[in-house]
């Protein structure tokens, strides 16, 4: 005996599902069932896959979808299904089915006015099937047939005759896509090439500039984290110095090496947080003052340059904010001239010497740069940056240089 069409059990099967209650909380899309007899079909070649189901009234249905794969073919297509009052109406066309005998997947979506999928009947890895045969295996199924009507003569409705082919399905997340796809920020699902997640491993070397005022007095050595050595035999600067008009002194910071991540949020925009050690170019503590922490940790949003620089490899350009914590210090050298005047002065000192000085700066501090990645694939990319710094409440202006690579993930 001839099973039943497909289409007419569907139909059947979601016309009957229960409705729910008006009052019951959202508990994500509704499963619309079938009977298990209508899960499988079988039908002759040239003909086409009529779909016709009725939607529960309490569905706020915008949008039905029908998406299926044919024998032979590796992707999925879309189809949308017209509404007829309360049906919804469609085929997969016949001149698709051809002359090819094999089983035909199919499922169905329905979707809000905001994209959202709010029911579903058969999914991707659980479809209904369509086996289609050939006459010379079915000749039963084949002669009462409808064949393909004439292309030439095909108006809306005809069954066999194609639905309104969908291009882009629209959503609100990735949830309501489908085959690898994710919901895109335009609302249309899409295959997506861009890697959300960041992984980053940079070098950085800082270069900066302190002021250098009083930078040696001892009041300033105490309490505003100078240190200064005399250079002939290394001992501490206790010296009794002339405040003169010295400006500002510039010199080397620290080299540190970068561990970072950054999450992709918009199409041209990312959020991203790194933890940083120095390794080089610290200067000494002063005894009885507390040592250098060699620790950084910054929180970073970038905004990339261009239309969708994401999306395809190549060159990504891109300005920075940050904020973060962290103890510079900066390496300069500092002129003295003695206070012959002063009560006190350090034996051993001559009227003028160059000292070598540090400045522990810090330990908040706030940058801005630019930067650069070259994505050599979707994965993989170089990277470089220049930023600058202000640290506080320890002042000083720094300069920073960051090469490294970034690799992203899904």
């Amino acid at each position: 005996m001839r099973r039943l069409p497909l289409a007419a059990l569907l139909a059947l099967g979601m016309s009957t599902a229960s409705p729910a209650r008006a009052d019951a909380p959202a508990a994500g899309p509704r499963l619309l069932h079938v009977p298990s007899s209508a899960r499988t079909a079988e039908q002759g070649i040239l003909t086409p896959v009529p779909i016709s189901l009725l939607v529960p009234s309490d569905l706020p249905a915008r949008r039905v979808l029908l998406h299926y794969k044919l024998f032979g073919i590796k992707e999925w297509r879309t189809l949308e299904l017209r509404r007829e009052g309360a049906r919804y109406v469609g085929a997969i066309p016949c001149l698709e089915v051809s002359s090819l005998a094999g089983e035909i997947r199919y499922y169905i979506r329905i979707h809000d006015i905001e994209g959202s999928v709010i029911a579903f009947s058969g999914t991707r890895a659980s479809p209904y099937r369509v086996a289609v045969h050939h006459p010379s295996a079915r000749p039963d199924l084949n002669a009462s047939a409808a064949r393909c009507p004439d292309p030439a003569d095909c108006p809306p409705g005809l069954p066999g005759c194609p639905s309104a082919e969908v291009e882009r399905v629209p959503c609100q997340r990735d949830s309501d896509c489908e085959g690898g796809q994710s919901c895109g920020w335009d609302g249309f699902c899409a295959d997506d090439s861009r890697r959300y997640n960041w992984l980053s491993l940079e070098v950085s070397q800082s270069a900066g500039v302190v002021s250098e005022q009083g930078a040696c007095s001892v009041a300033n050595q105490e309490n505003e984290g100078y240190a200064c050595y005399r250079k002939f035999d290394g001992a501490i600067y206790r010296g009794r110095p002339v405040y003169t008009d010295e400006g500002f002194a510039a010199g080397w910071g620290q080299a540190r090496v970068l561990v970072g991540y950054e999450r992709l949020l918009f199409y041209n925009t990312s959020l991203a947080a790194r933890v940083g050690y120095a390794f080089a170019g610290a200067g000494p503590s002063l005894p009885g003052s507390a040592e250098y922490l060699p620790y950084s940790v910054e929180l970073l949003a970038r905004h990339w340059l261009g239309n969708d620089p994401f999306a395809r490899p190549g060159l990504r350009g891109y300005l920075m904010l940050g904020v973060g914590a962290a103890q510079h210090d900066v390496a300069f050298t500092a002129r003295v001239r003695e206070d012959p005047g002063a009560p006190y002065t350090q034996s051993g000192n001559d009227l003028e010497q160059t000292l070598d000085a540090w400045r522990r700066a810090g330990d908040g501090f706030v940058a801005v740069g630019a930067g650069a990645a070259y994505a050599i694939s979707a994965e993989f990319a170089p990277s470089f940056e220049l930023s600058a710094s202000q640290t506080f409440p320890y002042g000083a202006t720094l300069l920073s240089a960051n090469l490294g690579i970034k690799l992203g993930i899904k």
